[in-house]
């Protein structure tokens, strides 16, 4: 007897992380790698989250608090929208699972960015939605007029990154409020934004502006990159009470372990660290984007943690750099690259320098 699955998952494929660290290690022979592929904060969380969760009663034959009530509460109060507003998942991989469960079913269509978010895709997929997937322009941002025009009636969430992850680059205010405001009232539009606390741009919209005029937003946001909690696992919705409300009938029960809780409300709260943290990610790209420029190196503005550096051979020049120490993430136009530490990203700096030489890789620092 034959094991039938969806048919849906025929064209998709598992996460693939890559090999550990320690694997790479011991295959190039390395005494240390310098992780720069995953958009993790590396100046790690806030030292209070360490203590929260050491000093807190663990009671491990209880379950969580299935509300999430103290960090409800506590996030309601920092960003204004109500308590009831807020939904919470294993990370913001999960929102997006449970955004696909509530809304998509076969014969429907999705209209996202691409390159964009892998898991859109991947999720509208597994419930036998189309993907409609409109290429960014060629600064690596949004096209939102050709995205408007791929919305039809099948259409029922439109994916909006912003900033885009991998490209960094953003749609401003102006652009999306002509966007958001052109897109029918009965279509979904999810603003993620889990890269928001590193925005510096003064025209970067803030989704939460539009969920009192418009029922049909929802914007996504993380604990995993600014606060450093990407292994507690913990992002969140926040929405129209008619959305939020039909999400949590597809939510887990219990599906934020009570230690999540516990270490994003003590980073929450630590707003010092997490401005920290947020100066070093400028001083950093400002380091990175004058080197890049002044070595003819293409690249994407970026409003995020990360850089998308463009280069003609990405899957070559990311094996030397890994085979050299430094682990980044290629597509098909280029590398996106993390920003590390600033001594570590000038090393890393000086081996693509290196790795671009050593190719064909380099691409015109002319924008088209």
């Amino acid at each position: 007897m034959i094991i039938m699955f969806k048919k849906s998952l025929q064209n998709l494929r598992a996460y693939n992380p890559g090999p550990s660290v320690e694997e790479i290690k011991k295959m190039y022979g390395l005494s240390r790698v310098v992780k720069l592929d995953s958009n993790e904060n590396v100046y790690g969380a806030s030292p209070n989250v360490r203590k929260a969760i050491t000093m807190d009663a663990l009671l491990p034959e209880l379950y969580p608090d299935c509300q999430d009530l103290d960090l409800r509460l506590e996030l309601s109060r920092r960003l204004g929208p109500a308590p009831q507003q807020f939904l919470f998942g294993t990370g913001l991989d999960e929102i997006i699972v449970l955004i696909s469960r509530a809304f998509l079913e076969p014969g429907n269509s999705i209209v996202m960015a691409w390159p964009t978010f892998y898991e859109y895709y991947c999720h509208a997929q597994i419930e036998g939605a189309d993907t409609r997937k409109v290429p960014c322009r060629p600064d690596g941002k949004h096209d939102w007029k050709a995205m408007l025009q791929a919305i039809d009636e099948t259409t029922k969430v439109v994916w909006i990154c912003n900033p885009n992850n991998p490209t960094g680059t953003y749609l401003t205010k102006k652009e999306l409020d002509q966007f958001i405001d052109s897109v029918p009232s009965n279509v979904l539009v999810v603003l993620d934004e889990a890269y928001i606390d590193f925005v510096t741009a003064e025209d970067f919209p803030n989704g939460l502006d539009y969920l009192n005029d418009y029922e049909n937003v929802l914007v996504l946001r993380t604990f995993s990159k600014a606060y450093g909690l990407a292994s507690f696992r913990i992002g969140y919705a926040i929405g129209s009470l008619t959305v939020i409300n039909e999400l949590d009938k597809v939510r887990p029960p219990f599906n934020n372990p009570r230690l999540s809780q516990v270490a994003a409300l003590a980073a929450l709260k630590d707003d010092s660290f997490k401005e920290n943290c947020l100066r070093k990610n400028q001083e950093v790209m400002a380091m990175t984007t004058a080197f890049l420029k002044k070595k003819g190196i293409r690249y994407d503005e970026s409003q995020a943690n990360f850089i998308f550096i463009r280069v003609n051979e990405p899957k070559q020049i990311a094996l030397i750099c890994k085979q050299n120490g430094f682990l980044i993430n290629p597509f098909e136009d280029g590398v996106r690259v993390t920003l590390g530490k600033m001594e570590d990203m000038k090393h890393f700096l000086k081996r693509l320098e290196s790795a671009i030489d050593g190719t064909s890789a380099l691409v015109s620092s002319k924008k088209e």
